[in-house]
């Protein structure tokens, strides 16, 4: 498992990483950070597992790290030295709540715990369907899974391999499937693909703009634009 390291103290963050690297091999640090926007950015970048996540931080808190992530694809574990925030941190579906100094011992049974629900996960997802009976599709969230309608669904924006199912609703999903994943179980004849990095639904589109380049204008007012590529695909699609 990836793992991010958010703390805004140098040590803190090096005394970590030696404790993951050696007694928790199975969890490898793919970077770390000292504030909220070098911590939003490594997400970003690097889409871990699990974010260890400091409270104190340059600029803000821990929390408006996950303000920003309202359905993380990515566990959360606060290592801190304040134990007056573990009820708020449970309020965020944070994993776990380690205090500062760091218990050996507690690092690694949460560790381990990771592990294992990594691979109760993993399994989960290679055996379950990709849609039902009745024609809803089911697609992976860190809380587990959503059973969604296609015509509840608005669009679909992509980003890095993972993607936010926009509802009609204004809810937004994020989910670990790719687009062309997320194609693959939606009715073909309902959607189509505008851009690389969105899927749209074909009934969602009210207004069509042409200038240097096309948007497309959803119900909800979202534009959405057309690459060159796709721009006599689309065209066809809304019968222009």
């Amino acid at each position: 498992m990836t793992a991010l390291i958010i703390d805004d103290e140098p040590d803190a963050r090096g005394v970590l990483s030696r404790l993951l690297e050696r007694f928790c091999p199975h969890i490898t640090v793919c970077a770390e950070a000292d504030s909220v926007t070098n911590g939003l950015a490594a997400i970003q970048q690097h889409r871990p597992a699990v974010v260890f996540l400091d409270v104190d931080l340059r600029e803000g808190n821990g929390f408006d790290i996950l303000d920003a992530y309202p359905r993380p694809d990515f566990k959360v574990v606060f290592i801190t030295a304040h134990n007056d925030f573990a009820l708020q941190a449970y309020k965020y579906r944070a994993f776990h709540y380690l205090l500062k100094p760091i218990d050996l011992q507690d690092l690694i049974a949460v560790t381990n715990e990771l592990e294992a629900t990594n691979g109760l996960e993993d399994a989960m997802l290679r055996d379950m369907p990709k849609s039902t009976t009745n024609g809803k599709i089911i697609l992976p969230t860190l809380q587990g899974l959503a059973v969604i309608s296609p015509n509840e669904i608005s669009y679909v924006f992509s980003d890095d391999g993972y993607a936010s199912v926009v509802l009609e609703s204004g809810e937004k999903i994020f989910v670990s499937r790719t687009l062309r994943e997320i194609m693959d179980v939606l009715p073909e004849a309902a959607f189509f693909r505008p851009h690389q990095s969105y899927l749209v639904r074909l009934d969602a589109v009210c207004k069509v703009h042409k200038g240097d380049g096309l948007v497309l204008v959803l119900r909800d007012k979202t534009p959405i634009p057309v690459s060159r590529r796709n721009r006599e695909e689309v065209l066809r699609a809304l019968g222009l």
